[in-house]
């Protein structure tokens, strides 16, 4: 039989000069709380207008990789060697015609007279054959132009403005990963206004019906507001100091609603069921903090932690995201339990003004219900009832759609993210069909210690080197070479001191498999003399990007997985429901995954879905898991915290549950459709980046909530019953001390 606990000590009575010290600061000066709030919303107001300024494109490569080192000693010493920017010049009349060369002759003159621009190679500057297309209508001209990813991104676009025709006789169109980049960065920009636009007006309306009033609904925008300013304004700090990503900002908006939505009918629900327990406002609001509070602060911990273990990896796009996760949860929090309870108290009873009256008599009934009587009380009860067949089904169902892992390819975004029609994705595919040469694809080894007096061993690396399958030709200063032959002799501007730099032209798609084995051949290849070369290009760039992610993430996943351990064993009390929880969430993640690479890899929905099948970008997967572990984890507490509540007083574990669901599914249930419906809005973005992540996210939201929170776990707790709340007597001791009565809401 489970035994009941020991009572605390009775808290000072209402009233008492004890009681009203002890009680927290939003209800001994809530205008004063509102107050500071509003100074905090115009100061960093300020601050978080800049935010987007101070951050940087890009953070995808790790900076002490192969290819990175490659990048940097070909910035300092070679800058006209790799090409970043092509540019695509088009004419019916052929690209021989005078106007066509007119043209070609203008662009150089503007791009050699900018600053940071280097022209690689023109067919208008040296009639090369393979810059001329099959068809005779197109040729390229590649340049590299210099600096960081702002840099680049800069300047591109100040040549875009200026040399850009998309239309008339002769058309001028960019493309290579510098116009990728921005391509990417403007259609997401344009993408997230219009998924606003959709989801706002969504999210207002479920706001109005769950919060069931204007008043109510009005409240977690507020935190909302609060949240997003101050870590907009911390980011902006930190972009100061370091290298932050500007998606980081995306992050930062849909999790502070996210989050304030889930605090806010967290605290909101608790303390209206305070009110219709008959304690007046202050008692009420007291209690609520007591309880729907501390899981508040238990929810905020483990999301926090979850998300800060994004810090280890070396690309900053990723570790980007953990100081604004951190910021976002952490500001929340504080907003959820200082302006929130100080503003329902000063709101008193008109929060449930102009609120939903349709049906009230029978809305009334539903909510006198016994929590085990309510929908989700009884979903729980019939799952109990069957929980071994229940639990097995719903696994089963999720292994099945985890199954595409095992086919699971990753890879690096390029121009197949962007729609058909994008300029830089047009140029790719011309590119890549109609020209037999593209130097912005060729691999670029760079040899730091090379003096000038080895020419032989440079030949016969050289040489080795073109022989390579999918290998075209190797340019170096000792020569040129096809399939193991010499066809040229040696090509000045490759050596600069004891560096030289040797150019791999290649038949293959930089971010692909056969991309990889071909890096992978290369760097195989022996080096005479012992010199030290460093491999960079596209190519190399996937192949140490995909590397590094790997080698991080059992690093991430492992502290992810003992930081959610220890907090909800501090939580819990529990040995068994903090490995189920991960144990859970790691099936309903695996889920997602799986259904992401059916889609957007395999290719299955992707007409309707208006997406290209590709290898999955290797950063999404890691940002899409952790953010919907962190949420899933949130959820976690809402539902354990209130089964505990439940068990703490009845000591019965099996009603506990179908209490404890029944009064925590309606909130799981109304926060996790505000936020799947910000997720899914994504769905119309043209960059398959996004839709990948929102809809996987907004899928992960809903199959937690519906599947794992709604039958596994009631599933497991029926099997394991008190068993599954047993904790040696120094943890139960320990999780007293520090979680008191956390998690009754």
């Amino acid at each position: 039989m489970p035994t009941s606990p020991v009572a605390a000590p009775a808290p000072p009575g209402p009233g008492t000069a004890e009681h009203a010290r002890r009680l927290p600061l939003a209800l001994r000066r809530p205008r004063w709380v509102l107050w500071i709030s509003v100074l905090f919303l115009v100061l960093t107001g300020v601050l978080a207008g800049g935010a987007s300024a101070a951050m940087k494109n890009g953070g995808f490569d790790d900076p002490a990789s192969d290819s990175s080192q490659a990048t940097q000693l070909l910035a300092a010493k070679f800058p006209a060697s790799q090409a970043n920017l092509v540019l695509l010049v088009q004419s019916h009349a052929g690209v021989d015609a005078p106007q066509a060369t007119a043209t070609g002759k203008r662009l150089l003159a503007t791009l050699t007279s900018t600053p940071g621009v280097h022209v690689v190679d023109s067919y208008f500057a040296t009639g090369d054959p393979g810059l001329r297309s099959r068809d005779g209508h197109s040729a390229l001209t590649t340049v590299n132009v210099s600096g960081d990813e702002d840099a680049v991104a800069r300047t591109t676009t100040k040549l875009h403005d200026e040399l850009a025709r998309a239309s008339g006789p002769v058309a001028v169109r960019f493309g290579g990963i510098a116009q990728v980049t921005n391509d990417l960065t403007d259609q997401t920009n344009n993408d997230l206004a219009t998924s606003e636009g959709i989801a706002l007006p969504l999210t207002l309306i479920l706001l109005f019906f769950v919060f069931r009033g204007v008043v109510a609904a009005l409240l977690p925008l507020f935190i909302g507001v609060l949240s997003i300013s101050g870590s907009l304004a911390v980011l902006y700090g930190l972009g100061q100091a370091t290298s932050v990503s500007v998606f980081a900002v995306n992050l930062t908006t849909a999790l502070g609603l996210g989050l304030a939505v889930d605090y806010s009918l967290l605290i909101v629900s608790r303390y209206r069921e305070e009110r219709a327990g008959g304690l007046e406002a202050r008692p009420a609001l007291a209690a609520t903090l007591r309880t729907a509070g501390r899981t508040v602060v238990f929810s905020g911990a483990i999301v926090a932690a979850v998300l800060s273990t994004l810090v280890v990896f070396k690309q900053y796009f990723l570790s980007s995201f953990a100081y604004a996760g951190v910021a976002v949860v952490a500001i929340t929090v504080l907003c959820a339990l200082l302006p929130l309870p100080a503003a329902l108290l000063l709101v008193g009873d008109r929060i449930d003004s102009r609120a939903v009256r349709r049906k009230r008599a029978a809305g009334t009934a539903a909510e006198a219900k016994a929590p085990q009587d309510r929908l989700w009380g009884r979903i729980a009860g019939g799952v109990m009832r069957r929980p071994l067949v229940a639990g097995l089904l719903v696994a089963g169902l999720l292994v099945v759609v985890a199954a595409p892992l095992t086919g699971a390819q990753f890879g690096v975004p390029d121009e197949r993210a962007l729609p058909k029609g994008t300029e830089s994705r047009v140029v790719a595919d011309l590119a890549r069909t109609q020209f037999s040469g593209d130097d912005e694809n060729a691999l670029s080894l760079v040899g730091q210690d090379w003096p000038d007096g080895s020419p032989t061993d440079l030949a016969a690396y050289a040489q080795r080197l073109s022989a390579l399958p999918h290998v075209t030709s190797v340019t170096s200063a000792a020569g040129r070479f096809q399939q193991g032959r010499p066809v040229g002799g040696p090509v000045p501007g490759l050596t600069a001191g004891a560096a030289t730099v040797l150019q791999v032209a290649d038949d293959v798609v930089p971010y692909s498999p056969a991309g990889e084995q071909l890096v992978t051949s290369v760097r195989a290849v022996p080096v005479p003399g012992g010199h030290r070369v460093y491999v960079g290009g596209l190519a190399a760039q996937y192949v140490d990007v995909t590397a590094s992610i790997g080698a991080r993430l059992p690093l991430a996943i492992g502290l992810a997985t003992l930081l959610t351990l220890v907090l909800l064993s501090l939580a819990t009390g529990s040995v068994l429901l903090p490995l189920k929880a991960v144990l859970f969430n790691a099936l309903g993640l695996g889920a997602v995954l799986g259904a992401m690479i059916w889609i957007f890899q395999d290719g299955h929905l992707a007409g309707l879905l208006d997406v290209t099948p590709a290898p999955i970008a290797v950063t999404m997967p890691v940002l899409l898991l952790c953010i919907a572990y962190a949420l899933s984890m949130d959820y976690e507490m809402f539902v354990l915290s209130r089964i505990k509540e439940r068990y703490t007083k009845s000591g019965d574990p099996i009603g506990a549950v179908r209490e404890g669901l029944g009064g925590s599914g309606p909130i799981i249930t109304a926060a996790a459709a505000i936020l799947a419906v910000s997720f899914f809005s994504t769905a119309i973005s043209g960059v398959s980046l996004a839709k990948l992540f929102g809809i996987g996210t907004g899928l992960a939201v809903i199959l937690d909530a519906v599947l794992v929170r709604g039958v596994l776990v009631p599933a497991f707790l029926k099997i394991f019953g008190a068993a599954a709340w047993w904790a040696p007597a120094p943890m139960k001791r320990l999780t007293g001390r520090i979680s008191g009565a956390v998690g009754e809401h």
